[in-house]
């Protein structure tokens, strides 16, 4: 019999092009609507039927999560106000910390599953970096707290945020000097988009606009308006008239004005169909959507309700690459792996070169296949794939490498390889491979043998842990 070990098939999959998955309808949504599909949110979306289980998505919290909220429980300085966050010991360090331990946590183990896929692509549109404590409010009271309301809720909660007021420099924005650093990101990546329409002069007109708008740690949110360094002239901009003698009022109409754009409904409804449907969305989908926008007044559960329902999506399955984080949280969700170590964490994420909230410039981490696609860094998925399975199946006290894999615990009692392969693959991919895909994955576990080559209490050890991360390594989960 041949010998069919790792390095064989790591060869075959340097020849690979992404396949085509089956074309389930259920399984298509919940590939992109989570981080991975598991058996029983399988079961239940075909329970439901698709409609039922997205509104249930749409509307999180009637999903019960006892599970995640136990784990995030261990996390206390995710749910502290800001000023204690502030007067923490290390504050930098330790909201940093609980800020990236609960996106894994959420992301990894909560039934809410499309909250937190929405929550992310929020977090790129609105990115912000920064290493004070204000990052943690951020994320917590702007963009999880609007994530699935209006866009307009969503972009003032943004605007008034103290991490945007100091990452784009609109909290020294004043009458006197006024700075444009938000007001230009505002038009270019918030709204309109940089073909949409505004001018030089319109840029210059919205910093007016904002100026006063800043920070004041006497606050309970830390926002302040400043009404004796705001410009409280006459002001038009985007063909709208600001009329004089007002305060706020001139930075709160304004974001009126740009989330109601028509631009805007263009722009960030292909930015959404970019991230859930393919990296070049077709431009029905796009104008559906910013359709829908206008008529509900950017209402975003409407919007993305229109995208999963539509024959678009439906026809694009396996045309987006994941990122390497969502790899990594794909990962976790087939496997159960637990990392017990920062370290670990902290490690993995950044070999993998994309750490969440760690994306220098204002416009996000990027969400097409071209910026992820290359030898090294796929090299590193399939070194993290075995990481988090084999050698932590190996080590199952995790003294080694800061992890544990219980793989045993994900599988039943299969009596022969074709079993084993099929269950192992129900884990990985929501459901069993058939065709090519399956008969390579028997091959290797089967030494080269068949299906129905017995499933050996010394072949199920020496094989479980490889053969979890091999299929994680593989083309079919790399696109989905």
């Amino acid at each position: 019999m041949m010998t069919y070990d790792r390095r064989t098939f790591f060869k075959t999959l340097l020849t690979a092009v992404a396949p085509t998955p089956p074309a389930d309808p259920i399984h298509h949504l919940l590939q992109r609507i989570s981080y991975g599909p598991r058996p029983d949110e399988i079961a239940r979306a075909q329970q439901m039927g698709i409609p039922a289980y997205l509104e249930e998505q749409l509307n999180p919290q009637s999903i019960p999560d006892s599970d995640c909220d136990a784990r995030l429980a261990r996390l206390p300085i995710l749910f502290m106000d800001r000023h204690t966050a502030h007067r923490l010991s290390d504050s930098q360090y330790r909201t940093y910390k609980a800020l990236v331990q609960g996106f894994v946590t959420r992301a990894a183990h909560s039934r809410r599953q499309l909250l937190e896929r929405v929550v992310e692509f929020w977090a790129d549109h609105f990115n912000v970096v920064t290493d004070d404590a204000d990052l943690l409010i951020y994320q917590r009271e702007a963009i999880r707290q609007h994530a699935l309301g209006t866009f307009g809720e969503l972009l003032t909660a943004t605007a008034k945020s103290p991490a945007m007021l100091v990452y784009l420099d609109n909290y020294v924005n004043v009458a006197a000097h006024p700075n444009e650093n938000y007001a230009r990101e505002l038009l270019e990546l918030h709204t309109l988009g940089v073909d949409g329409g505004y001018t030089e002069q319109d840029v210059k007109e919205v910093a007016r606009a904002f100026t006063g708008w800043t920070i004041h740690n006497g606050v309970r949110s830390g926002f302040y308006f400043n009404p004796a360094e705001h410009d409280d002239g006459a002001k038009a901009a985007l063909g709208h008239h600001l009329p004089g003698g007002r305060g706020i009022e001139d930075g709160l109409h304004m974001l009126q004005i740009v989330a109601n754009h028509p631009a805007t409904a263009v722009f960030v409804s292909r930015k959404l169909a970019t991230r859930f449907v393919s990296d070049d969305p077709p431009p029905s989908l796009v104008n559906g959507m910013a359709r829908v926008w206008q008529q509900t007044g950017g209402d975003i559960r409407a919007i993305l309700r229109h995208l999963f329902l539509s024959p678009e999506f439906q026809s694009s399955v396996g045309q987006k690459l994941r990122r390497p984080l969502d790899f990594f949280i794909g990962t976790l969700r087939a496997t159960g792996s637990e990392i017990s170590d920062w370290w670990q964490l902290e490690q993995m994420l950044h070999a993998l070169g994309q750490p969440p909230y760690g994306w220098h410039p204002p416009d996000g981490y990027p969400d097409t296949a071209v910026a992820w696609l290359s030898t090294s860094g796929l090299l590193t998925r399939w070194n993290l794939a075995m990481q988090l399975t084999h050698a932590a199946h190996e080590d199952p006290q995790g003294w080694g490498w800061g992890l544990r894999a219980n793989l045993h615990e994900h599988i039943g009692s299969p009596q022969t390889v074709g079993e084993l392969v099929d269950e192992v693959a129900a884990q990985v991919f929501g459901m069993p491979l058939g065709g090519e895909g399956r008969d390579a994955f028997i091959a290797y576990a089967a030494d080269g043998g068949g299906a129905n080559t017995p499933l050996t209490t010394r072949r199920r050890g020496r094989k479980l842990g490889s053969l979890f991360g091999l299929m994680l390594a593989s083309p079919y989960f790399q696109w989905r």
